[in-house]
């Protein structure tokens, strides 16, 4: 069946859905009320950076290993892992790693006929999945699965078969298309391709949009764990590409606005009309660039970092041979070992008047601000390949924190680091950067808008 409602897409035709953190007292979550709305520690923000950096490790350790194997096999004919656009879209997702826990903000979208509403994180993960009723658990408690799919109360919905172009995984030919998510000493639980219609706005359905069902061990879930998300990589079955083959000319496939913190909310608009942001002053159009070792994720062409007006001493090849990703769930920006040694010691030549403060983990460019009336930050620039520039403030490069201080003026970090090693497979842009900026992917036209706005902020 043909996709509805996005004939007319962009922002005045309610596809915009509103986004809030995974702890704003807003949020959709089970314990999401004011009752235990916080602010992640320092401390925690970088675990799940750090899980994050372990996630997309692992993704392109899959991709290496099926393009080997791809390499080693007679070609083979089009399968369902090859999407219109020609990227090669292995089936990487790891469940157990990126599902429950490392994601970061929400949406309500609908899933079913007649759409049953939940709560759902939404990322460049590759497969979209949802976790579908019965669930069970393993804990003496036996608590059940109050918040999920029940497939028994939609009529659109329906199982793929194993052997389906639809079916990404190795399964037994003849029944459903089934997977197991475990690691070396424990199954966490099971998941079947399924097809049934998403709802995110009355003006934006989409039939037959497969997702993974996952039946996952309850005791994985925690209050701030969303039941699924929504896939908007460059995949076969994501939803950027549904909407890509579907929407008109003169859109892009989503935009997003992020939350600064878990005060505010931000959106995520689907189809969004390019029109919407002609003449919009300070837009900054950057062309998007492919990666075969992440060929579902979104890269820019970001090709040097200036401080002050002077670029750090290496070469744009030293960025391209990367590539640039734009992340919408780590918070801090990940740079290759070089590139992030010049950032920093450039910053801290620009720094030098303010009183060094310890490292925090892996931010180790940080300063001690109590005694301080005036703060006087330097510049930061970055240049892109068709010569575009971005300057970024204090609130997009700079974090403030008081876990070491009862009063006073906080500490402050570069929020910049080092990504794990010189073979970590991308720089990326994290969701600090990206503060004070709607993103606005227009995948046809093969670019990225930054566009100046106070979304998701006080």
């Amino acid at each position: 069946m043909a996709d509805q409602g996005v004939g007319t897409p962009g922002h005045s035709n309610g596809n915009k859905l509103p986004v809030v953190h995974r702890l704003s007292p807003c949020s959709p979550l089970a314990g999401g009320g004011a009752r235990k709305h916080r602010k992640p520690s320092l401390h925690e923000i970088l675990h799940r950076d750090s899980l994050r950096l372990r996630y997309l490790s692992q993704v392109r350790a899959a991709t290496a290993a099926a393009a080997a194997a791809a390499a080693a096999a007679p070609a083979p004919s089009p399968s369902a892992d090859t999407p219109a656009s020609g990227l090669s879209v292995p089936a990487t997702q790891n469940v157990v790693a990126s599902f429950p826990g490392l994601f970061e903000y929400t949406v309500l979208a609908g899933y079913g006929t007649p759409a049953q509403q939940l709560p759902l994180f939404f990322d460049v993960s590759g497969l979209s999945d949802i976790r579908c009723k019965p669930c069970f658990s393993r804990s003496s408690r036996g608590e059940p699965c109050d918040v999920g799919f029940d497939p028994s109360k939609s009529s659109s919905f329906r199982s793929v078969p194993c052997g389906s172009p639809d079916c990404g995984y190795s399964c037994s030919t003849g029944g459903s298309c089934t997977t197991t998510f475990q690691n070396s000493t424990f199954v966490f639980g099971n998941g079947t391709v399924v097809m049934d219609t998403l709802t995110l706005s009355p003006s934006a359905t989409f039939d037959n949009f497969a997702v993974v069902c996952l039946q996952l061990d309850n005791d994985l879930f925690t209050d701030d764990v969303a039941v699924g998300n929504i896939d908007l990589s460059l995949s076969r079955h994501s939803l950027a590409t549904r909407v890509l083959n579907s929407s008109p000319p003169g859109t892009a496939v989503f935009s997003y606005c992020l939350p600064a913190d878990t005060d505010t909310h931000g959106f995520l608009t689907i189809a969004p009309a390019l029109s919407d942001y002609s003449g919009h002053a300070g837009v900054k159009y950057v062309p998007l660039v492919t990666n075969p070792t992440g060929p579902n994720f979104y890269y820019v062409d970001l090709v040097a970092i200036a401080i002050n007006g002077k670029d750090l001493p290496f070469p744009p090849a030293l960025f391209r041979g990367n590539g640039t990703m734009i992340d919408s769930q780590s918070a801090f920006t990940y740079l290759n070992p070089p590139i992030y040694a010049a950032l920093r010691d450039e910053f801290r030549k620009a720094m030098a008047q303010y009183p060094p403060a310890p490292a925090f983990s892996d931010l180790d460019t940080c300063y001690n601000f109590t005694l301080t009336e005036y703060i006087y930050l330097p510049n930061i620039t970055f240049r892109f390949g068709n010569g575009e520039t971005m300057d970024l403030d204090d609130r997009q490069f700079m974090y403030f924190f008081r876990e070491h201080l009862t009063d006073g003026f906080p500490f402050g970090c570069l929020a910049f680091a080092a990504a794990p090693d010189e073979n970590f497979p991308w720089n990326f842009i994290g969701t600090q950067v990206q503060r004070t900026k709607e993103i606005v992917y227009d995948v046809r036209g093969g670019k990225v808008a930054f566009v100046p706005s106070r979304c998701g902020l006080r």
